[in-house]
């Protein structure tokens, strides 16, 4: 697995080349880099050991797993920036539980969830941008904002899988919160007070001493 990974990887790096130039590729994420920033999943084992003593088998996944959609995401879309690199990566391992979740289980808000696990509002428009067909299938001529647990749970499904999950972060910067992006004064480079305003005011959620110490240990790994 460890093997096809680096193979991905390597393929996306040359394909990003070949049609878009060294530089626009800088913002690649290398395993060993993911690795220092989450090393409890670049064991082996980590996923097993979750699932024996959680119950849950089908969520948690290896870094190996996630820096092949991670770097999709970077490309599909075009977030070069380093502290915003940083900072979708250190929201996601948050709410994640360093990629333990894919869903809300605590309390268990269905229709919550991807690796940054956005409220069902967020959710409903991401899978409605990524999958319409689909989406249109699984909401039928429901009210989307009083959706019933059968339609939310369809609906979150279509964004589960690992490119989709991983990518949600990256499309929640640039598309709910584009004042983020690209922005001379926002998510700089290794700002940490760049990345608690966005957790406050573009994400729109509350700041811990847990949050900072996951930005500081993702800022201190990713190099490019």
């Amino acid at each position: 697995m460890l093997r096809n990974s680096l193979l991905a990887t390597i393929g996306i790096v040359w394909l990003c080349i070949a049609t878009s130039g060294y530089a626009a590729c800088k913002g690649l994420v290398s395993l060993a880099a993911l690795n220092k920033a989450n090393p409890g999943a670049a064991s082996a084992d980590y996923c097993s050991s979750f699932a024996s003593s959680s119950g849950i088998s089908d969520e948690c996944v290896l870094n190996s797993a996630a820096v092949s959609p991670i770097n999709k995401a970077i490309r599909k879309y075009k977030v070069t920036g380093r502290g915003e690199i940083v900072a979708t990566l250190a929201w996601m391992l948050y709410e994640s539980d360093s990629w333990k979740y894919n869903i809300n289980h605590f309390p268990g808000n269905v229709g919550q969830g991807t690796r940054t696990m956005m409220s069902w509002n967020y959710v409903s428009q991401y899978a409605k941008q990524l999958h319409p067909t689909a989406y249109e299938q699984a909401v039928g001529s429901s009210d989307v904002s009083s959706a019933n647990n059968s339609t939310k749970t369809a609906v979150i499904d279509l964004v589960l899988d690992n490119d989709d999950s991983f990518g949600a972060g990256f499309w929640y910067l640039t598309t709910q919160a584009p004042s983020f992006h690209n922005s001379p004064n926002k998510l700089r480079d290794g700002n940490m007070q760049d990345f608690q305003d966005y957790v406050q005011s573009g994400i729109v959620t509350s700041w811990n001493s847990d949050r900072q110490a996951i930005w500081t240990m993702v800022n201190d790994a990713i190099v490019f």
